[in-house]
């Protein structure tokens, strides 16, 4: 996997507590693109720090107020010059020349939102090039949004090959997983969380929400794509539910919290530790789908955020009365 320690800079440092979003004076009804991987690579090599000073107010999320340190300068510099970098920014560029089409889905979206949660702010949206950093494809907070474009080319863009990413993750980085990423990424926002409840049953539950929080947002989206995987993985969790509910149960896990069994079944792999290799890795979050699914079936005065919510796992497994046939 490519790694670049020189991005210090990236969308991580919004959350910062001392570069802080600036204060919304009314809100939008409609979602606002900027563009800061073009803004950052047409910076003038040779006087960067002018450069960035033009940037600063329009991207300080990004930059962060020690931006004119000198080691953040070379860091961006060493940064943008990445002969890597730079080819994962010409193929976004070629594969995202204009955020309209983004822009109108998330604007849709969001409208979709705000019939359930009504004071849902509409973020400012920040595209850029991470370099690959899988573990942070979209990060939200209640006014900004940072999409990493450059881990949405397409599952066979031979730069991904290149930079040594599995196979099994590959799958997820199309254009068409985009938008489940960025409402994965608000659901994280609406559904609490306690470091105390954290057995295989509460990461499977917690999981699920999330699936079902999208579902009903872009119901019309292939749930290949809602989730991430291969179509024929989803295929083999249909044809193999009752044995993954059984495997599950009889091996005592559903309320472990021992980290080896939790992330045994939460965790990215190629497959699942005691199924065959067809099998999918994160069979616990595809579980607690079908469970919230059933529990939202068999209630349905719920509604979303009191789902959302929720915090009894096992009273949302009882209430779901989640029982795979053979």
């Amino acid at each position: 996997m490519l790694v670049l320690a020189g991005l210090i800079v990236t969308a991580c440092n919004f959350q910062q507590d001392n570069v802080k979003p600036a204060p919304v004076k009314f809100q939008r009804s409609e979602i606002l693109i900027h563009r800061y991987e073009k803004a950052l690579f047409d910076l003038p090599i040779h006087d960067l720090k002018t450069g960035m000073a033009s940037l600063f107010p329009e991207y300080k999320y990004f930059l962060g107020n020690d931006w004119q340190d000198t080691m953040n300068i070379l860091r961006i510099y060493n940064f943008i010059t990445d002969t890597n970098v730079r080819e994962l920014y010409t193929l976004v560029s070629r594969s995202y020349p204009d955020p309209a089409v983004l822009k109108a889905q998330l604007d849709k979206s969001f409208s979709k939102i705000r019939t359930w949660y009504p004071g849902l702010k509409y973020p400012e949206v920040f595209t850029y090039v991470s370099g690959l950093d899988l573990e942070l494809p979209v990060i939200y907070s209640d006014t900004v949004m940072a999409i990493s474009l450059d881990l949405f080319l397409g599952k066979d863009e031979p730069a991904y090959e290149k930079a040594g990413i599995p196979v099994y993750l590959r799958a997820r980085l199309n254009k068409d997983n985009l938008l489940p990423v960025c409402l994965h990424a608000i659901s994280d926002s609406l559904i609490p969380f306690d470091e105390n409840k954290q057995s295989l049953i509460d990461q499977m539950i917690r999981a699920g929400k999330a699936l079902y929080f999208i579902d009903q947002v872009i119901p019309e989206t292939a749930d290949e794509f809602k989730i991430g995987y291969e179509a024929s993985k989803l295929e083999w969790c249909s044809s193999n539910e009752a044995n993954i509910w059984s495997f599950i149960v009889g091996n005592q896990a559903l309320f472990s919290s021992d980290p080896k069994v939790t992330s045994k079944f939460m965790s990215d792999a190629p497959f699942t530790s005691g199924f065959d290799q067809t099998s999918p890795g994160r069979l616990g979050e595809w579980v607690g789908w079908q469970i919230v699914n059933a529990y939202m079936q068999n209630n349905l005065s719920v509604k979303l955020p009191d789902l959302m919510k929720n915090m009894d796992s096992q009273a949302i497994l009882e209430g779901s009365k989640y029982k795979p046939h053979k």
